[in-house]
């Protein structure tokens, strides 16, 4: 992570002459907003592939999905009902911003389904561990 800072603060240095008008810096940070989003739903997909693997959620929080999942969808929220007073360059400006919070609840939809699936495979009769008589 601070590998990313250093690079995008070493990059707004050596470009700052390009970036000092305001369309540049306005498309440097639409590159930036859409940069983070992928980055974020990218490293969750690890996360989605160990609780495959291991066939197991243990260790992860529903509570905190739950939290996280709703947080996601009223920014997601907020933001859409701005769509119709906010002017027609509002959409083109807010789509990285956008798609950061509704992917996210993509990518948790999946993590609660793995959640629910797998809880189930964990409390299964078979698994109890009772000794037979």
């Amino acid at each position: 992570m601070s590998a990313i800072l250093l690079l995008t603060w070493l990059f707004v240095r050596k470009y700052s002459g390009v970036l000092s008008n305001a369309q540049s810096l306005e498309t440097f940070g639409l590159l930036m907003g859409w940069g983070s989003g992928i980055n974020y739903h990218l490293s969750r997909l690890p996360q989605l592939w160990h609780n495959h693997k291991r066939n197991s959620v243990e260790g992860l929080s529903l509570a905190m999905f739950t939290i996280i999942f709703a947080a996601n969808g009223s920014y997601a929220a907020s933001l859409i009902s701005m769509l119709p007073v906010a002017g027609p360059g509002f959409l083109h400006r807010s789509a990285s911003y956008i798609y950061g919070p509704v992917g996210s609840i993509f990518i948790d939809v999946f993590v609660l389904i793995q959640f629910i699936s797998l809880r189930k495979v964990r409390t299964s009769p078979s698994s109890s561990g009772s000794a037979l008589p």
